[in-house]
């Protein structure tokens, strides 16, 4: 273990990238697959169920949002202390995170318990579908704890040079998702809460492999009694990086909370359409983030090492890898909305609004893979600033804007627009910012540094 960390300084870039970042991108892949294959087995239950998960989703991701962001600022410190020699304080950040994933857990249940149903209320949830939403979150809220675990100990095995380990973990706990789904939904009888036990079940048993791997002492690091004990200055660091994460993955599901609003006042159906379509793009974009995840420690790893040539060519083909695997992917969506539409539900209403409104939305798909890792990029160097501005740019500054103008202008049509708007503006604006910290970096973008940074 401790000579695959030394390789993130010294093995070929793209030998490196492969090997990070093909399992983080299968592992992701996998991951996507909870709320897909829970909207499979729910859709049978009728569009009602489609919708009030539809709801459920971003609520529910709010929760992964804090596990992400944990997660990712961890693996940047941990990163980056190996990178530097400093073995110590990268057990101490996993003992620091550990510590309050459980802390988190036990608010967010408490939450759940007391505010669910106003925040339903609050948030305009359709009558139709409340009942359903409601049942599903009640075990969301009560197993979260599963949810900030699995992240970042996810994220933690990958900064310390093991991703073959993660992907492992992912497609066991998914595949425990895809077996336990059917049995609860509907053996059980117990509908969209059965998914929701399903999914939380199938964390619990992906957790229990990273645990059995940190404490056996197979990792690079090695938990002591000292790293459970809060030391607010390892926290700080976590979350100079893990904040502007969280706020990225926060923002996404804000932005889809409001665009849930808005589409109740047009019926259910619309609000179906946005889940089926917010799903087929987190799996196009799934890729994505298994390289921008795969990246993340070896930047952070050569940014800590001084080794701005492996920095640079890291970024490039990184953005590069990104950019076809998402645009494959909007290429099939746009000439096969029905087929993918109706692998979640074939009812002839949502099917003719989900054709049209998809073909609308990924036209500017082969902008958000740049924009995904020019994010990552600043968060494995520790910029928490920049990274918290591109965090916000696409979803919430620009993409909450635009639906309500041009939603405002041209109804339905208007809406789906939002989107390719948010996605290119997002791409121009995150080119000038990345460009201006690769200059102040002394990192040139296409051509090769020939000093090393001291």
């Amino acid at each position: 273990m401790q000579n695959n960390t030394l390789q993130m300084g010294e093995e070929n870039i793209t030998k490196l990238i492969i090997r990070f970042s093909l399992p983080a991108t299968i592992g992701m892949l996998v991951m996507a697959t909870y709320n897909i294959v829970d909207t499979i087995f729910v859709g049978r239950l009728g569009s009602e169920a489609i919708a009030a998960l539809s709801v459920a989703f971003p609520l529910q991701m709010l929760l992964g949002a804090i596990g992400i962001g944990s997660g990712i600022g961890t693996a940047s410190l941990i990163s980056r202390s190996l990178g530097a020699g400093n073995k110590e304080e990268a057990q101490n950040a996993l003992g620091q995170v550990l510590i309050l994933a459980l802390i988190f857990g036990l608010i967010t249940a408490l939450a759940g318990f007391f505010c669910l149903r106003p925040l339903l209320v609050f948030l305009g949830t359709n009558t139709e579908i409340i009942g359903l939403t409601e049942d599903y979150l009640r075990v969301i809220t009560n197993g979260s704890v599963a949810f900030y675990l699995i992240m970042i100990l996810n994220n933690t095995v990958r900064a310390e040079g093991n991703p073959m380990l993660s992907m492992k973990m992912m497609i066991v706990s998914a595949l425990a998702n895809v077996v336990l789904d059917p049995i609860f939904i509907f053996l059980l009888d117990m509908g969209v809460r059965g998914a929701a036990i399903a999914t939380v079940i199938s964390k619990i048993v992906g957790i229990a492999m990273m645990l059995h791997y940190f404490f056996t002492g197979n990792s690079v690091l090695k938990m002591q009694r000292s790293n459970f004990i809060l030391h607010w200055k390892t926290i700080r660091d976590i979350y100079k990086i893990g904040f502007p994460a969280m706020i990225l993955q926060f923002s996404n599901n804000i932005s889809l909370i409001i665009a849930n609003a808005i589409l109740a006042g047009y019926g259910h159906i619309p609000v179906a359409v946005m889940g089926l379509i917010f799903r087929l793009q987190m799996l196009a974009i799934m890729p994505v983030l298994g390289v921008s995840q795969g990246l993340l420690p070896i930047i952070g790893f050569n940014y800590g090492a001084g080794k701005l040539n492996r920095i640079r060519e890291t970024l490039l083909k990184g953005a590069a890898i990104s950019t076809v695997f998402i645009t494959v992917a909007g290429i099939f969506f746009f000439l096969k909305p029905a087929f993918f539409l109706s692998i979640f539900n074939a009812e002839e209403e949502l099917l003719a609004l989900g054709r049209y409104a998809l073909r609308i939305m990924v036209i500017m798909y082969p902008c958000i893979g740049f924009q995904i890792i020019s994010t990552t990029f600043f968060q494995a160097i520790g910029k928490g600033i920049p990274s918290l501005l591109l965090s916000l740019l696409r979803e919430v500054m620009l993409f909450i804007p635009f639906m309500f103008l041009l939603s405002t202008l041209h109804g339905l049509t208007g809406f789906w627009a939002a989107r390719p708007m948010s996605d290119l503006l997002s791409f121009l604006l995150t080119f000038i910012i990345l460009s201006f910290e690769l200059k102040r970096q002394g990192i040139p973008l296409w051509q090769k540094q020939t000093l090393i940074k001291t």
